[in-house]
């Protein structure tokens, strides 16, 4: 089977005159392409359904482009299925978003205060419920190879970018990159992008997973003495 780096190769090549036989190589090699990336994404749902859990080390960027804004995070993160997380930022300032699954924690230590509520109430779970092995890519998305990468640089040998449009419209974004290791299937570093010029990176490092991460790691009791705040009812 033809690999997909050298197709992309030959999508980018400069096409000079004209040439019926070259529409046809185009053509099938389009097709190529497509099948390319249909089986890569199966690749990227076997790996998150395959595992039990996983930790790893991040760096979160967040853009906004409309005022040339940027911001850089760094720490660790830990996910158990289903539905647990543990997202322990690090630097420029301390701060832990912590699920055992239902509850959402958002801990920030240095304002001595807690957010809490419901998981299911929170935005955070649509962009990371592909980590849980929840959903289906196939039946979620219209996926593609981007031949500029749409914009992000594979950062390792084997990798590839793949471009995520949701087939029904989200209220929380407009489409999302992975970089995607083209055997195992394991993604690299997701970007999200939103309807109102901001983007959100996130690059993973010393990925391990199926560790038999304890429960402990995911609950949370508020420290004496922090305020604890509802979100939903500061909105009202």
């Amino acid at each position: 089977m033809i690999t997909l780096p050298l197709i992309l190769f030959l999508f980018a090549a400069d096409g000079g005159v004209a040439d019926p036989k070259k529409d046809d190589g185009d053509k099938r090699a389009a097709s190529a392409v497509n099948v390319a990336v249909k089986d890569i994404l199966g690749r990227v749902q076997k790996f998150y359904d395959g595992i039990t859990d996983l930790k790893a080390s991040f760096k979160q960027d967040l853009t906004d482009v409309r005022y040339n804004r940027r911001q850089t995070f760094y720490g660790y993160v830990r996910l158990k299925k289903p539905g647990k997380m543990r997202w322990d930022f690090q630097s420029p300032e301390k701060k832990l978003f912590v699920s055992d699954g239902k509850l959402l924690w958002v801990y920030e230590p240095e304002d001595e205060q807690v957010f809490k509520q419901t998981l299911s109430e929170s935005t955070l779970p649509s962009t990371v419920t592909f980590l849980f092995g929840k959903g289906r890519f196939d039946k979620e998305f219209d996926a593609s190879a981007p031949e500029d990468g749409g914009g992000v640089q594979t950062t390792a040998p084997g990798q590839i970018v793949l471009k995520l449009v949701p087939r029904a419209p989200n209220p929380q974004y407009k489409h999302l990159l992975f970089v995607v290791d083209m055997m195992s299937g394991q993604v690299a570093r997701t970007v999200v992008f939103d309807h109102d010029g901001k983007i959100n990176s996130i690059a993973f490092t010393r990925v391990e997973t199926n560790s038999k991460q304890p429960d402990s790691h995911f609950q949370f009791a508020p420290p004496k003495g922090v305020k604890v705040l509802d979100p939903n009812k500061m909105k009202k």
